[in-house]
């Protein structure tokens, strides 16, 4: 499973369907939830939007990948391209 941290909500539709057709299960979070850090941190890789994204939520983000051996990808834009370059390194 992948975890998409931040992205537009209005495209989380479509940023599902990429990883579907990608053969990829994804769970997406927009804002910080109760036990975040328990959620991701079974997750293969983690796709982190930075700047659609609040600072608490990369930086918990950030040290539960650190802490768990979990790839961490940071893509500056939340654009479905730059998502689906990004599927190519995991």
């Amino acid at each position: 499973m992948i975890a998409i941290i931040g992205g537009v909500k209005g495209i989380e539709r479509e940023y599902k369907e990429i990883m579907k057709a990608n053969d990829l299960k994804c769970k997406i979070f927009n804002q910080n939830c109760p036990n975040f850090e328990k959620k991701i941190k079974n997750c293969e890789a983690c796709i982190l939007f930075t700047n659609t994204v609040s600072h608490k939520l990369s930086s918990s983000c950030s040290k539960v990948c650190k802490k768990n051996n979990i790839k961490l990808i940071r893509l500056h834009s939340s654009s479905i391209n730059k998502l689906k370059e990004s599927i190519h390194q995991i």
